[in-house]
Order: structure tokens, then C-alpha cells, then sequence
């Protein structure tokens, strides 16, 4: 209501009759107590000293203001209960996942568990744990046969879980017993693992009370301690691109530091899951997201061989089946013309289901061939974006996707992508292109990839950050950075720098040949 009315409502003493006939019973109590007033200055003449009658005007005008602005308020209003109307607020636009240019706005929270503890507002440093290489070869003490959940398989037959021509690839490499091995055999030094036990530190102080992750951070515990926070709103897509380096250092072992992190980010993906007819939809606006959850949830399933996954993972991988388009690709929304850089997420999720033994239509692998030799050029040495071209990051994807689909290693066409790819070298702020080259150029074990991985593994080393709130972090000024913000940018790196034992070699020793995909 606005001034003027109530203004050109003082002076007037009498109120319409047909206003008064929709008076609540609080009103008409009002107005007869103010009447009794009145009745009361009238009948005993009060003269109680500097208490005229204009005094007591004024009291009986403001009684009845009062009664008018309490009905005004209230009338419109359901009887019997109080409405509360909170402001709905206003969503950024979509923005750039990554690569892509298609985004999720914000959805509401997902399931809470009592268990997940509360809210601590105060910014809390990440805290590095003690790094023991020399202890990483077996563990100190044996463990006790009660000590571990019964396990139907043993962590090297996740090889023979897949049907691709080279059965490498496997996740056993992330077992303690192998790790520091591979580390040592493969690239890696005692440095490299530990900007991963740091980055790994910087990741777990960022998730979220309800176990989730956000590109941006400043809305948990740490507040604005870190800079450069994304813009992207799925959450799925963060808290599952986090999840990825935790489960890439093994991190699910009953006994491991991170255990409890890795549970808290898998319940909050499964609850954040919508099931339909197409399977589990965890896109929050994006295939980027449902391929990176699928990820997840599948090398967890494999990992952990915790039953309550097996049911989400096979829906992700379902919905990702069911998103393909005709001619074999994905991109930002199900059933649209593919993109090679949605296309790659996608198919590490079907390699990652295959390795934990779940099912993928051997169609949907038939045409994502088709796909591939729709954006190749030169017989498939080199990979364009959505048509045949020569790009750098489509390029990585490509030989890849190839890898996996069988492609031995001294196929001509491979061994040029994977010299076009040596020439360029690792980009010093593309975090993205490094991601899938640098798996390119160790599994193929070209004499280029000493090179390769020194300068790239020397160069994440140099530039992690090792002060205040952001130590164990990564940021570099690219165009993926820009919407993924510090969060994307460390769980990138933290990933390149596990290379070495993340998936196992594709045609090293360890690699068996079969038949497909």
C-alpha cells in the first residue's frame, strides 16, 4: 500500500460499510475496544491533566490505522495458516562446461545424511598428509583376514572384464602394491606424487557438507580463501570430476585417508540420480556431466564392489546409451550430432562399465566407430571437432577413443597422430589437451614420451601452488579454466600426474589382445 493512500486515510473517521463486512474478528475487536474509548472520553469527560481531546482522537485514528493495515496485510491470505514468500533467485545464464558452451543452472540440494556431519563456515588450510614413498611398494604390516570386506575378484581381473583388442587399461595399477612400482617404472617420481597427495589435500578441505563439489567454491568452507572459482552450475559434473583423481590414487580401500571423502561424493552423485525410461540422468544440463559421473560411479563399482553401485552405474551407462545419436556421437544434449570432446567422456564411461563388468549394447560401440571415421582425416591419424579436421584436443580424443577400440600399437595411422602430437608437446595452460594427450603418449610408449611426460610432469611440479589456503591447488588462465575454475583446473592435473599407474599400459606386458571395443 502505498503512501499516498495512507495519507488520504488519516483525516477520515468513518470506514465503508462494505469493507467492514469483511473484517476479521481481531478487526472488529480493534474497532469496538477503540468505540468503547471514545464512548468512554465522551460519557466521563476525562480531565486528566495535557490529556485533550485531540490526544485522544489521534489514539482512536491510530487504532483504526492499525486495524486497516493488519486486514490489508493478511485478507489475501489462505485462512487458518501464515504465508512466507521468499524471493526466488536469479539464475546466471548457461555457461561453458569445459570445452562445450551448454550449462546446467543450479538445481536444488540433494539428500542430506545425518552422517555428513555440519557446516563449518571458517576457512580451514588444506591439510597435507605425510608422504612415504619407500613404504608404498607393500604395506608395513600385514592385514589381518577380517580386517578387509570379502571380494569377489581379484583386482587383476578387471583385465579380462573388457572385450577391446588390447585387454590393458585395467584399474589394478591404483592398488598400493603396484602403484609405486609403476611410478617408478612409468615416469613418475617422488615429487609427482606428492603435488598429488597435495592436490588430493586441496580437494578434500573443498567438498561440501552434502559430500558434493562446486566449479564454484566460494560457497563452502573456504569462502573466498581460493580464487579463480568457476561458473559452471552442475554439480554433478564437479563432484564427479573430483571424485576421479580420489579414486585414480586408490582411494577406496577401507583403510585408505580419503575413504570417507569418496563415500560422501559417491552418495550425494546416486542421490542426485533421476531414473526414467532412458536410465539415470545425471546430466544437470549437460552430457559433460553424466559422462564424467559415469565415471565415477563405474571405477567406484569396480573398485569397491559395493552392490548398492552397481544399480546407479548401470543406469548412468544406460542413459548414456540411450543419448547417443543416430550417427553415433553425443554432445551437449541427449540425441544431438556429436562433438569429439563430449564424444571422449562418454567413452571412458563405456570402458570404465566394461571394466566393472556391467553391460554396453554392442551397437552403441558400432557406431561410435562410425562416428569417429566421420571426423577423421588422414585415415585416422588426426580428428576434427565435429568434422574432419586437424585440432589438437579432437586429435588426443581421437587416438584415444582409437586405443581403446584396438588399434594396435604399430598401426601406421596411430604411430602419425602420435608424432603430430609429440611436435606439439604439452601446452603449458591447456590442461584439457594435456588430459588426453598425455594418456595418448604413455600408453603408446613412443620414444617421445620421456620428453614428453619430463616436461609436462616437471612443469605441474614447479607451478603447484604451496601457500596459504590454495596450497595444493593448480590455476591457469585458459578458456576451459575460465568455466571450471580452480576446482576443474587441479582435478585435471592431479589425474595427468597419476598417469602413470590411473589406467594400466594398453600395449605394454600387462596388455592381452581380444577381439572388440
Amino acid at each position: 500500500m502505498g503512501a499516498s493512500r495512507w495519507s488520504n486515510a488519516l483525516p477520515v473517521l468513518e470506514v465503508p460499510v462494505e469493507m467492514m463486512h469483511s473484517r476479521t474478528s481481531m478487526v472488529r475487536a480493534v474497532l469496538s475496544a477503540a468505540d468503547r474509548l471514545r464512548r468512554r472520553h465522551v460519557r466521563f469527560r476525562l480531565r486528566t491533566e495535557g490529556f485533550s481531546g485531540c490526544a485522544i482522537s489521534f489514539l482512536v485514528h491510530l487504532l483504526l490505522l492499525l486495524a486497516l493495515a493488519y486486514f490489508n496485510l493478511w485478507t489475501d491470505q489462505e485462512p487458518g495458516g501464515i504465508a512466507i514468500l521468499v524471493p526466488v533467485p536469479r539464475y546466471e545464464p548457461p555457461v561453458a562446461i569445459l570445452p562445450g558452451d551448454i550449462a546446467a543452472m543450479e538445481p536444488p540440494p540433494g539428500p542430506l545424511d545425518e552422517r555428513l556431519g555440519s557446516f563449518e563456515p571458517a576457512p580451514v588450510a588444506p591439510t597435507v598428509p605425510e608422504i612415504m614413498l619407500a613404504a608404498m611398494p607393500s604395506r608395513s604390516q600385514p592385514v589381518a583376514d577380517g580386517d578387509l570386506p570379502p571380494r569377489r575378484f581379484q583386482s587383476k581381473d578387471l583385465l579380462m572384464a573388457t572385450g577391446s583388442q588390447v585387454r590393458g587399461g585395467g584399474l589394478e595399477g591404483r592398488d598400493p602394491d603396484s602403484r609405486a612400482t609403476l611410478v617408478q617404472t612409468r615416469g613418475g617420481t617422488p615429487a609427482s606424487e606428492d603435488a598429488v597427495a597435495r592436490g588430493l589435500a586441496w580437494l578434500a578441505a573443498h567438498q561440501r557438507p552434502d559430500g558434493s563439489w562446486r566449479f564454484d567454491h566460494r560457497g563452502g568452507a573456504c569462502g573466498t580463501a581460493c580464487g579463480n572459482p568457476g561458473t559452471v552450475a552442475s554439480t554433478t559434473a564437479a563432484t564427479g570430476l573430483a571424485l576421479l583423481p580420489f579414486l585414480g590414487a586408490g582411494e577406496t580401500r577401507p583403510d585408505s585417508q580419503y575413504r570417507e571423502v569418496v563415500e560422501r561424493g559417491l552418495y550425494y552423485l546416486t542421490g542426485r540420480m533421476i531414473i526414467g525410461r532412458h536410465g539415470g540422468d545425471l546430466q544437470e544440463g549437460t552430457m559433460y556431466a553424466q559422462g564424467i559421473a559415469a565415471i565415477a560411479l563405474c571405477e567406484a563399482y569396480a573398485m569397491m564392489q559395493d552392490e548398492s553401485l552397481r544399480v546407479p552405474a548401470q543406469k548412468a551407462v544406460d542413459f548414456i546409451a540411450n543419448a547417443q545419436h543416430d550417427q553415433g556421437g553425443w554432445r551437449y544434449y541427449p540425441g544431438q550430432p556429436g562433438d569429439t570432446t563430449v564424444f571422449g567422456w562418454q567413452i571412458m564411461a563405456l570402458k570404465s562399465a566394461r571394466l566393472a563388468g556391467l553391460h554396453v549394447p554392442e551397437p552403441v560401440l558400432v557406431r561410435a566407430r562410425h562416428f569417429l571415421d566421420s571426423v577423421q582425416e588422414q585415415e585416422g591419424a588426426h580428428y576434427g571437432y565435429m568434422t574432419p579436421g586437424l585440432q589438437p584436443t579432437p586429435t588426443a580424443v581421437g587416438l584415444l577413443s582409437r586405443m581403446y577400440d584396438g588399434w594396435r600399437q604399430d598401426d601406421p595411422r596411430l604411430a602419425a597422430g602420435v608424432d603430430y602430437l609429440r611436435k606439439l608437446g604439452p601446452s603449458r595452460t591447456d590442461m584439457y589437451f594435456n588430459y588426453y594427450a598425455h594418456q595418448v603418449m604413455h600408453h603408446h610408449e613412443n620414444p617421445g614420451w620421456d620428453a614428453w611426460n619430463r616436461e609436462l610432469r616437471d612443469r605441474l611440479i614447479a607451478t603447484q601452488v604451496r601457500r596459504g589456503h590454495e596450497h595444493g591447488s593448480w590455476y591457469f588462465n585458459d578458456q576451459h579454466a575460465e568455466s571450471g575454475g580452480r576446482l576443474y583446473t587441479t582435478a585435471m592435473c592431479i589425474m595427468i600426474l597419476e598417469v602413470y599407474y590411473r589406467y594400466m599400459p594398453l600395449y605394454g606386458r600387462a596388455a592381452i589382445a581380444a577381439d572388440d571395443f
